[in-house]
């Protein structure tokens, strides 16, 4: 258990933190662990980290719509959190991975702003990078997601543009480890969802999926039943959770509203910088 022995994590996240102090248009008051996340994420691989981590804050500035007016405790914000269950899970026994579920609270379609919902799972996400209780450990991310109550209506709310920008992130420039995705309790319109959602997935991402019927017991090849919520035969109490993390977000709004952290300054960009002049002209792109 532990980082792999053949890079030193504080020291690559000091070189992270000492290169991006050259670049002056960046953010620069990047939180200690989230620099670590993007050293853990990319085996140590500093190149890899810089390249993330200037495409994940050129994405948020090329799309306010979701990153900014990110108040946790704004009226749409709170919204979506009580109609949406998006809960990071505390470690299960003998497992080294990390489970996130998601799931419908109240389906009724008028309450699912999909650029809300997906603005939300950023605050959620970004305040996730920073516990220290979330091991940076060799274990990885295993997002479940419950469409359970999830009709087409739903899908009909689903914003292109916006989605795109979830896929793009997720898949490139997320600090994580990625190791699986469970989608459980499928609809029969599942072929419909793929249809939206494949032409924004890369391919070894897709291959990461793993679709499980209503009342199937499929789930438990790939994971832990200790993985699952306690009404699934699972241990995790997910109203429990979720309400520590209603408080998690409570304590650590400023670090979410404070633009120091996220935004960049035009005004002071290094034109000559050929790795985020290139990463910006392939985000207009």
């Amino acid at each position: 258990m532990g980082i792999e022995k053949e890079f030193n994590l504080e020291e690559g996240a000091e070189r992270l933190k000492d290169w991006i102090s050259t670049q002056p248009h960046l953010p620069q008051n990047i939180h200690p662990t989230l620099l670590q996340r993007y050293i853990h994420s990319t085996h140590g691989d500093l190149e890899y980290a810089k390249k993330i981590f200037v495409l994940g804050y050129t994405l948020r500035q090329n799309n306010p719509i979701i990153f900014e007016n990110r108040d946790p405790l704004s009226s749409n914000v709170m919204n979506i959190l009580k109609s949406i269950d998006m809960v990071p899970l505390p470690p299960v026994a003998g497992c080294e991975d990390k489970f996130i579920y998601y799931r419908l609270v109240d389906c009724d379609p008028d309450k699912f702003d999909f650029n809300d919902v997906i603005k939300t799972f950023f605050i959620i996400a970004d305040l996730r990078m920073i516990q220290p209780d979330v091991p940076m450990n060799d274990g990885g991310d295993v997002p479940i997601f419950d469409m359970n109550g999830f009709t087409l209506r739903h899908l009909t709310k689903v914003v292109l543009s916006t989605l795109r920008v979830y896929m793009r992130y997720t898949q490139e420039a997320h600090p994580v480890r990625l190791k699986a995705i469970h989608v459980i309790n499928c609809t029969p319109f599942l072929d419909r969802v793929m249809c939206l959602v494949k032409p924004f997935m890369k391919k070894r991402v897709a291959e990461m999926l793993h679709f499980h019927l209503p009342n199937s017991e499929t789930i438990y090849a790939h994971l832990p039943k200790a993985a699952l919520p306690d009404e699934y035969g699972g241990e995790q109490s997910i109203v429990k959770h979720k309400e520590d993390w209603f408080n998690r977000i409570r304590l650590q709004r400023d670090y979410i509203t404070d633009a120091s952290r996220w935004k960049i300054d035009e005004a002071r960009r290094n034109n000559g910088n050929d790795l985020c002049g290139t990463l910006r002209k392939l985000e207009i792109d």
